[in-house]
């Protein structure tokens, strides 16, 4: 008996001793994943102000030196993120930022922009896309320092980024939305599937603008038809109320039947006072 109560506290040992030595290895492992970014772009990253309208905070400019500097992809001393759920995002932006993530969104804009100031001259070009997803709330702003400019609008990509903030901007329609913020090189995944609702927006579009030229050319040519024919009614059935006062007709035949004597006999008397 007692050999199995010596053999069951030694098992229990073991396994405590096992588990206090994995929580220190757990905890160092999740200290190097989140310290992926040198302290000086984590210190700058601390000082971001989420929600706000302008993203050209001094945390921006350090991740964005980092990535353009160091040429290190995001994501090379851990593991990223895949984010399905754009909503923890918005929910506790701070939980997320500086760590490398991965999201997946559709192309909605792919424009170029140079740094004209004179402090941030040095990071050259970069591009920004702008992704979203129909199932998602916000929308997500990526900042590439790779070039991106043959990527089509309305493609599928697939993107790896540090996540800076959260970020708001006027819509179109004069709305304020959000958008999370991310820093990386290039897309790892570019899908044109999704380019297959556009071609048959399109074609819908110029369908329909065939049918309501059509629509309007007959509509004109109807009218006119009828404008015509109500003129060339009314040109018909056109009579005189009653007969001419003077008929000039008959005067100028007589006039001209008349002998040259007589008519020059007329003519001196009616010269004469």
């Amino acid at each position: 008996m007692r050999p199995v109560i010596h053999t069951y506290r030694l098992l229990v040992c073991v396994s405590l001793l096992a588990v206090t030595c994995s929580v220190p290895v757990a905890v160092a492992q999740s200290t190097r994943s989140a310290r992926e970014l040198p302290e000086d772009v984590r210190a700058a990253l601390e000082r971001v102000e989420d929600f706000s309208f302008s993203f050209s905070q001094p945390g921006f400019y350090a991740v964005l030196e980092y990535v353009k500097t160091m040429g290190t992809s995001p994501g090379q001393l851990r593991e990223p993120l895949p984010i399905d759920d754009w909503t923890v995002l918005l929910e506790r932006p701070a939980d997320f930022r500086g760590l490398p993530i991965t999201i997946e969104g559709v192309v909605g804009r792919n424009k170029v922009w140079r740094f004209e100031q004179d402090e941030h001259r040095h990071l050259g070009t970069v591009w920004q896309l702008e992704l979203w997803r129909a199932d998602q709330p916000i929308t997500a702003t990526v900042i590439l320092t790779d070039d991106a400019g043959d990527i089509p609008i309305n493609a599928t990509i697939r993107v790896t980024g540090y996540f800076v903030m959260v970020r708001q901007y006027h819509s179109g329609t004069k709305q304020i939305r959000q958008a999370a913020l991310l820093v990386g090189h290039g897309p790892t995944l570019v899908s044109q599937t999704a380019t297959l609702p556009e071609t048959r927006s399109m074609s819908k579009g110029i369908v329909g603008l065939i049918v309501t030229a059509t629509v309007v050319l007959l509509v004109t040519w109807i009218l006119l038809r009828r404008s015509v024919a109500r003129t060339r009614r009314s040109t018909e059935t056109m009579r005189a109320g009653g007969p001419a006062p003077v008929s000039l007709a008959d005067d100028l035949a007589a006039w001209a039947a008349e002998e040259p004597e007589q008519q020059t006999n007329d003519d001196d008397r009616t010269d004469r006072p």
